[in-house]
C-alpha cells in the first residue's frame, strides 16, 4: 500500500451541516434626490473649471447655477453705454437735483410742457396755466408726470362741479316742496313777488353765493320767505296808504320808469350791458307796483 493511500485513509471525513445562517440585517440608506445630486455636481463642476482666483470672488461664489451667472452677465452687458444716474437722496445738492431732473426727462423750461388744459367744466386762465407749469418745472416733473397731476386735478374738479350741480338741483326741489306745503295756492304768487323784489334790488351773482350748509342763497327757504314777506308788506302798505299818497307814489314810479326807458343808450335798451337784466326786471317790478296801486 502506498503512502498516499495510507494518508488518505487516516484523514477523518469532514462533516457537512445543513444549517442556514440568518442574513445580516442592514439599515436602509437615506435616498439622495437626483435633482440635488445633479445640482451639487453641476455647481461643483462649472466652478471647478474656473481658476481659484476668480472662483472664490464673492461676485462668483454667490451663484449656485451657471444660468444665474449667465443672466447676470447679460443684464450687466445691456447696461453698458446707457445713461447712469445716482438715486437721489436727502444729501443731494441743488446741482445734483438739477442733473437728476434732466435725466428723468424734465423739459428745458416750463414753457416746453405739452399739456391739455382744456376743460368745459373747469376753465383755467393763462395765469393759472403758467403757475402750474412753473411749479411742475420747479418740482422736476417730466411731461408725463405733469400730465398725470393735471388730469387728476381736472377730473377731481369736474367731479366736484358735477356733484355741486346735483346738490343744487336737489336743494331747489326740496325748497319747492316745503314752500308748496306751507303756502299752498299762494305758492306761485309768493314766488313771483319774492323773485321780482330780489332781482330788482340784487345782482344775479348774489343768489349764487354759497351758504355755510352748502346751499345757494337763491335756494334758501328763509331767504325766499323773507323776500316774499317784504313784497307782501309793501303791497299792504299800498292798500293802507291814502289815495293822495298812492297818486304821488305812482307818479314818482312812472317818472322813474320814463327816465329809464327814455335813455336809449342806457342798460334797459342795451342787451350787452352788464346791468341790462337787472334794469329790465326793475322796470317790470315798478309796473307791477303801479298796477297794484290802482
Amino acid at each position: 500500500m502506498s503512502n498516499e493511500q495510507i494518508t488518505e485513509s487516516n484523514t477523518p471525513p469532514v462533516e457537512t451541516t445543513t444549517e442556514t445562517q440568518a442574513p445580516t440585517e442592514t439599515k436602509p440608506e437615506t435616498p439622495i434626490s437626483s435633482t440635488t445630486q445633479e445640482t451639487q455636481q453641476t455647481a461643483q463642476s462649472w466652478k471647478d473649471v474656473i481658476s481659484e482666483e476668480y472662483r472664490n470672488d464673492p461676485n462668483i461664489s454667490k451663484f449656485t447655477e451657471i444660468d444665474a451667472l449667465a443672466k447676470s452677465y447679460i443684464n450687466a452687458t445691456k447696461m453698458i453705454g446707457q445713461d447712469k444716474m445716482i438715486v437721489p437722496n436727502k444729501n443731494f445738492t441743488e446741482d445734483q437735483w438739477e442733473e437728476a431732473y434732466i435725466k428723468m426727462g424734465r423739459p428745458e423750461s416750463s414753457e416746453k410742457y405739452s399739456l391739455d388744459f382744456k376743460s368745459d367744466v373747469v376753465p383755467l386762465d393763462e395765469q393759472a396755466i403758467k403757475s402750474f407749469q412753473d411749479q411742475s418745472f420747479k418740482l422736476g416733473l417730466n411731461n408725463e408726470q405733469a400730465k398725470g397731476v393735471l388730469d387728476f386735478y381736472k377730473n377731481n374738479m369736474e367731479a366736484q362741479t358735477q356733484q355741486a350741480k346735483v346738490d343744487a338741483e336737489t336743494s331747489q326741489a326740496q325748497a319747492q316742496n316745503l314752500l308748496r306745503q306751507e303756502w299752498g295756492r299762494e305758492y306761485d304768487a309768493n314766488i313771483a313777488k319774492a323773485k321780482s323784489l330780489a332781482t330788482a334790488n340784487l345782482s344775479p351773482e348774489v343768489f349764487e353765493m354759497q351758504l355755510s350748509d352748502g346751499s345757494r342763497l337763491g335756494d334758501n327757504i328763509d331767504v325766499i320767505k323773507g323776500f316774499a314777506k317784504i313784497a307782501n308788506m309793501m303791497s299792504e302798505d299800498k292798500i293802507l296808504s291814502t289815495e293822495s299818497e298812492n297818486q304821488d307814489r305812482s307818479e314818482d314810479i312812472q317818472t322813474e320808469i320814463d327816465q329809464i326807458m327814455g335813455d336809449k343808450t342806457g342798460p334797459y335798451w342795451n342787451k350787452s350791458h352788464p346791468n341790462h337784466d337787472k334794469i329790465v326786471q326793475q322796470v317790470y317790478t315798478m309796473r307791477e307796483m303801479l298796477d297794484g296801486g290802482k
